[in-house]
């Protein structure tokens, strides 16, 4: 059960609206959108939270009957246009290092709330692309042309 309170708490640390648990008789947490607006993530200070996880901790979740679960996981690495909004730059470059790049669904702004996978893959054609023409000498950093925005 431990596992699964901290998982809970990961998960609204991490900025979930919503948290599901495959136990029996548990309800979903829905995140106030209060609790949201106030860019707090102290799980400590949210009393639905606090109420949720007591009930939570008392409930079974005895094997096969639970599970959990996360999937597309998107936008923990924000491509942006300056160092101080995201972790790389529109090439995929983590800002400030050399030779380091991200190339997959953490580079999105925010989740999509759609599975990203046509997406991923169009994102990450492109900046392998890009790298590739960089190796060869065929780019520099400076003069990105602009294609999309993000």
């Amino acid at each position: 059960m431990q596992g699964v309170l901290a998982l809970t708490k990961i998960c609204y640390v991490s900025g979930a609206s919503e948290i599901l648990v495959t136990a029996q008789g548990m309800d979903p947490f829905i995140r106030s959108p209060s609790s949201m607006s106030s860019n707090s993530n102290d799980f400590s200070s949210d009393p639905e939270f606090q109420s949720w996880l007591e009930k939570l901790s008392t409930t079974s979740t005895k094997p096969p009957a639970s599970q959990f679960a996360s999937a597309h996981q998107m936008g923990t690495s924000k491509m942006s246009t300056r160092p101080e909004d995201g972790v790389v730059d529109p090439k995929g470059k983590v800002w400030g290092t050399e030779d380091l790049y991200v190339s997959d669904a953490s580079v999105f702004p925010s989740a999509s709330g759609v599975n990203p996978m046509v997406t991923n893959m169009a994102i990450s054609d492109w900046i392998s692309r890009g790298i590739g023409k960089e190796l060869k000498g065929e780019v520099s950093d400076e003069g990105l042309e602009e294609r999309a925005r993000l």
